[in-house]
């Protein structure tokens, strides 16, 4: 499925209504740490509307419309919105000396989340929350009517030869985060994600039936890491230490099926542990 830059979510996309787009833009930014991705308006005139996101929440704001009001101006709000955010403690400090309206401290709910609660500049609710515990509904109280199915995903497990130093080459390469870690420095288990792709790693154990391709001279597996800008990650992986099979460049393909994929950029390289990865961005 390819990605569309001016509609950058897959899910739901929720409009705002503020009085001035420009100053909500800018409250935004300094109190809850939004980043503004684009505007629009008539050339000499106001802001008509933005988009702004903080991690994966991405917003649309939009001027107020005769006859429309906020929050603010109603006395009464209509919607909720909530984030979740990896680090909610900092992100409350930041808010509240940064002087939104809090209206939920910082806690822990009976339903596993770290939340707290904030009015913005024109009295739009917000909950700012982190999953602190995996809660079935029934154990607070909730009436289940259709269970929530997890989405399945797969998420490769790379043996390497050297489990802390393969740590230090993926955050240097790829910008990845260390979800959660285990063991010693002779055998290392971790969780690893690149802005959201999750991955693991795991120190070669060839009693247990696994062996790095470098220890095995071969690979039978690559790995696909699609990203924004390939030719700056792939640039930053041969700086860390991977060797490049080719470039980046545009290649067109001839696809059949429900999403087919006609060009994309994509290049190719051997990180030093063995693996094979392909840093690419489909186009079309």
């Amino acid at each position: 499925m390819i990605s569309n830059r001016s509609v950058p979510t897959d899910t739901l996309l929720p409009h705002i209504v503020y009085p001035d787009v420009a100053e909500a833009i800018g409250w935004l930014t300094r109190t809850f740490g939004f980043t503004e991705h684009y505007r629009y308006g008539e050339p000499g005139g106001p802001v008509s509307g933005a988009q702004m996101f903080l991690g994966k929440a991405w917003i649309m704001l939009r001027r107020a419309r005769p006859g429309g009001a906020t929050p603010l101006q109603l006395g009464y709000g209509t919607q909720s919105l909530t984030v979740l955010l990896e680090d909610v403690d900092t992100h409350f400090q930041h808010a509240r000396s940064a002087g939104a309206r809090i209206v939920e401290d910082l806690h822990e709910t009976e339903y596993g989340e770290r939340q707290y609660g904030a009015e913005d500049l024109a009295g739009h609710h917000w909950l700012f929350s982190r999953h602190a515990r995996d809660v079935s509904p029934d154990q607070w109280g909730a009436t289940v009517s259709s269970p929530a199915m997890m989405t399945p995903q797969i998420s490769p497990m790379l043996a390497v030869g050297d489990g802390n130093a393969a740590i230090e080459f993926y955050k240097q390469a790829f910008d990845a985060t260390v979800l959660w870690h285990l063991g010693r420095a002779e055998h290392v288990v971790a969780g690893l994600s690149v802005h959201g792709a999750q991955f693991f790693l795991a120190t070669e154990a060839p009693a247990y039936g696994t062996r790095g391709p470098e220890a095995a001279g071969f690979t039978t597996v690559r790995i696909e890491l699609f990203v924004n800008d390939p030719a700056t990650v792939h640039s930053r992986a041969l700086a860390a230490g991977a060797v490049e099979r080719s470039p980046v460049v545009e290649h067109r393909h001839s696809t059949t099926g429900p999403h087919p994929i006609t060009k994309m950029l994509q290049g190719a390289l051997v990180d030093p542990f063995g693996h094979m990865w392909f840093i690419g961005k489909v186009l079309q």
